[in-house]
């Protein structure tokens, strides 16, 4: 047998060799990136002496402190109160504004921009500020963007994912400077080489303004912006200007989805019995203003073509030039070159996504599409059709930053066109999704942890499940639709029946009634089933669809929503017939607003009635059904 001893010496020298090579493997596979997170505007909390006995809390609002100003405004609050009667809606504004102050007051700048009091954030210290340390060292507070840290922590090392506390009064390139020594600091902490960044808001524009001072140090592999504030927004200049036209519906719509409430509450809120509500809020912004104005980041987030005469209306050159130096160089040499810097970025091997809100007014006011806090134009770099309206049939782009004849980059509902955007293959617009709620609907939140974590998704064509214009699947808009053969958005002859899908948390749902306009299709939707929450059924259609491409169409949904406040709903999908040759594209923008049935069939006077008395989805919905028993 000892023919045998040297086969088996060499075969156990190259087991160990083997397993010492795969050791070697094991102990230098590359660790995932640390994980960076960059909050929106005023997330971070503010402190006057952070770590002390003596500790204070000044940004965070406390009910506390709220409830405290409340007993001691009270007279005021009830005299004020009972004017209101009387239609003097401003000094009940005056007293509201007078108490947000007092909650601002040490929030307060100087006239340079420096703080009057001094305030600070929660240290940015890579063993203290990762979501592991946080929560187990009762600063669980201090987490921002708390679901995406929680989710990030299930699928990733939760000590290696960080919360990049700023002061939100200053401005992008102050804070995108602390940005860069805490990126440098993370890697050093954790031996990475790279780190992957998620921005939202505010956030966006720090972390642009970061790629732009400091890209060249390639010290980010993946860039991940939702609704970034990279355009800037007409809000401040409302708020110095006081003037605010609020749209209560989208907002009380806005705050039913944060809250998960599914009551349709914002219909008790249409037509034109808010203008008090607005009264007051004008009669609370001069004190408010006054608390604000001095705060760098305001002015780094007006839009550019605001600045300007903003900055010489309420800014002195002398006592304000911090402020003015740091923000025109912002404004002036960093925003326009932004999708320059972005795709010098990319070339160097860093992935760049953004997420985008449309299909919602501004929080101000205006008709601007947007998602509620920003607009959609500003956040994307996309050429907008206002709100309301919408680009003609067949128009085909500007193509200004993407010209290839193969790309489609014009929403289905023909109001957005990405043709323009700063990244037009990487940039996905979600219809009626208000700004922030990203973790909200599982498109968005699976897409986002996709662009963060991994490279599935290279861009807009990558997966089909990610198209780049979608619908909001957020529970309180109850209904998803699509065509059965097309992508979302999109009918052509393939087509031959309507996917309607509960997305409600916990109703379930009645189709009476399907009806199309701008194409002649007739639905059917007799004998269907009551339709569970995560459930959908098929509509089928009669009807040819036109052979033509890049025409707006519209379906109109007619639905019971079992246990809602407002049972009776109607909701209108915008799409576009993509069949066919287009045909010749008009000028200007067009009314994206189709003439429904019931409007069609009574005097505008009643309809509008039936408008300024939130009962017009009622009633459309009522007739509408009724219209499709008498037809058959």
């Amino acid at each position: 047998m000892k023919w045998l001893k040297k086969p088996i010496s060499v075969i156990l020298c190259a087991a160990i060799i083997f397993s010492c090579f795969c050791a070697a493997a094991q102990a230098t596979e590359k660790e995932e990136n640390p994980t960076i997170m960059i909050s929106g505007f005023l997330c971070s909390q503010l402190y006057m002496n952070f770590g002390k006995e003596n500790e204070e809390k000044v940004w965070g609002i406390e009910a506390d402190s709220v409830t405290e100003r409340i007993k001691s405004d009270f007279p005021r609050l009830a005299a004020t109160s009972a004017g209101l009667l009387l239609g003097r809606t401003e000094e009940f504004g005056e007293v509201l504004g007078s108490g947000a102050a007092y909650v601002l007051e040490k929030l307060r700048c100087n006239p340079d921009g420096s703080p009057v009091y001094p305030v600070s954030v929660y240290p940015n210290n890579p063993a203290t500020s990762n979501v592991k340390y946080m929560r187990e060292n009762g600063f669980e507070n201090n987490l921002y963007e708390k679901n995406m840290c929680t989710h990030l922590s299930a699928l990733t090392d939760p000590s290696r994912v960080y919360c990049f506390q700023y002061d939100s009064r200053m401005d992008a390139i102050t804070v995108a400077g602390e940005l860069n020594e805490f990126i440098k600091a993370v890697k050093e902490y954790t031996g990475a080489d790279k780190v992957n960044i998620f921005a939202l808001s505010f956030g966006g524009l720090i972390v642009s303004t970061y790629l732009y001072l400091y890209g060249d140090n390639n010290d980010a592999e993946r860039v991940v912006m939702s609704v970034p504030a990279i355009g800037g927004t007409v809000v401040p200049d409302r708020i110095f200007r006081g003037n605010i036209d609020l749209p209560i519906e989208t907002v009380v719509e806005f705050f039913e989805a944060v809250l998960k409430g599914e009551h349709n509450l914002a219909r008790a809120f249409e037509g034109d019995n808010v203008d008090k509500l607005n009264s007051i809020i004008k009669g609370a912004a001069p004190a408010v203003s006054s608390c604000l104005m001095y705060w760098s980041s305001l002015w780094s987030l007006c839009s550019t073509d605001l600045y300007e005469q903003l900055k010489a209306d309420f800014l002195d050159p002398v006592e304000s030039r911090n402020i003015i130096e740091k923000n025109d160089i912002l404004h002036y040499e960093i925003m326009p070159k932004f999708a320059e810097t972005y795709k010098k970025c990319m070339a160097r091997g860093t992935s760049i996504s953004i997420l985008c809100g449309t299909g919602s007014d501004i929080a101000t006011g205006g008709g601007i599409n947007g998602d509620l806090v920003l607009p959609t134009s500003g956040v994307s770099g996309a050429v907008c059709a206002p709100l309301g309206e919408r680009f003609p049939d067949g128009y085909t782009g500007v193509k200004t930053s993407c010209s290839d004849p193969e790309h489609n980059h014009i929403s289905p509902s023909m109001e957005i066109d990405a043709s323009s955007a700063y990244l037009p293959e990487n940039t996905w617009f979600i219809n009626n999704q208000y700004h922030g709620q990203y973790f909200y609907e599982e498109y968005t939140k699976s897409l986002v942890t996709k662009l963060l974590l991994t490279d599935e998704i290279k861009d807009v064509y990558s997966d089909p499940d990610y198209p780049q214009f979608e619908n909001s699947n957020h529970a309180n808009r109850t209904l998803h639709l699509k065509f059965n053969n097309s992508p979302a958005g999109y009918l052509n002859s393939k087509d031959t029946a309507l996917t309607v899908e509960n997305i409600s948390s916990d109703s379930c749902i009645k189709i009476l009634s399907v009806v199309s306009n701008g194409v002649k299709l007739d639905f059917d939707a007799s004998g269907k089933e009551m339709i569970s929450p995560g459930e959908s059924i098929d509509i089928p259609f009669s009807g040819k669809v036109p052979e033509v491409g890049d025409v707006a169409a519209q379906i109109t949904v007619s639905y019971v929503k079992i246990g809602s406040m407002n049972p009776l709903c109607t909701a209108d999908f915008r799409v576009m017939v993509d069949n066919g040759e287009a045909p010749q594209c008009g000028t200007g923008f067009v009314s994206s607003e189709f003439e429904s049935r019931l409007q069609k069939a009574i005097p505008d006077w009643f309809y509008s009635f039936l408008s300024r008395h939130s009962l017009k989805d009622a009633a459309e919905c009522i007739y509408n059904s009724v219209t499709e028993v008498l037809k058959k």
